[in-house]
């Protein structure tokens, strides 16, 4: 019975994984208080919990502050681009609403896509500033490379990271209820999950012989 509450234990492990995704969270949250340091600070997360999924072992606390400082500089280019395409797509949309009305179907439909596209962009960019390296250019192109040649990963990554939008739309009062549940541990409990996915999906692009910091090149 001791060996099942043990830190090797069956119940000691899901205790201290609910530890480290709780640390997460606070974490993730504290360093994306500055809207700048957002990218920074999912980087950050996403290495940690690809780091979690890959059975790897580590100060949670430390390894997330040095990944934070280590993807700093282009995690922050890449958000700060990402945001940008978010803002444009948004004043397209509202232009969309005073074309006439004969031309306004079609508009309407690039918009679709273009938001299709964007969110493709922004659910994997982070994941794979993550797990590779290289330059701002490459991690955003092949990010988008990647969602698009795998795209079921990008609808369950997707469905996944919006749960607390379609709780919101299904019940409100359950959203309500369970906000201290997502503010709390629903950072780090969705980047977990992605991961599991993210690690799935970034095999294929992984030599078999590389083993620590791979570059990405999603066209091999």
């Amino acid at each position: 019975m001791s060996g099942l509450f043990s830190q090797d234990g069956f119940i000691g492990k899901v205790l201290g994984g609910f530890t480290d995704l709780l640390t997460l969270s606070i974490l993730w949250m504290i360093c994306s208080i500055p809207i700048v340091t957002a990218g920074a600070s999912t980087a950050a997360l996403y290495t940690m919990t690809l780091r979690i999924v890959r059975g790897e072992e580590g100060r949670i606390g430390a390894g997330f502050f040095h990944a934070f400082r280590e993807n700093f500089k282009s995690a922050t280019v890449i958000h700060l681009l990402v945001m940008l395409l978010g803002f444009l797509l948004f004043v397209y949309g509202f232009s969309v609403g005073i074309l006439p009305a004969n031309i306004r179907p079609f508009f309407r439909g690039a918009s679709i896509l273009f938001w299709m596209l964007w969110l493709m962009e922004v659910l994997f960019v982070y994941a794979v500033q993550a797990r590779f390296e290289n330059t701002v250019w490459n991690i955003m192109r092949n990010a988008w490379l990647m969602a698009a040649g795998s795209f079921p990963y990008f609808l369950l990554i997707f469905f996944i990271s919006g749960i607390p939008v379609w709780t919101f739309w299904l019940n409100t009062g359950l959203f309500v209820r369970l906000l201290p549940v997502w503010i709390f541990l629903g950072p780090g409990v969705t980047a977990w999950l992605n991961s599991l996915l993210f690690h799935r999906c970034f095999r294929r692009f992984i030599p078999e012989n590389e083993e620590e910091e791979p570059t990405a090149d999603a066209e091999e």
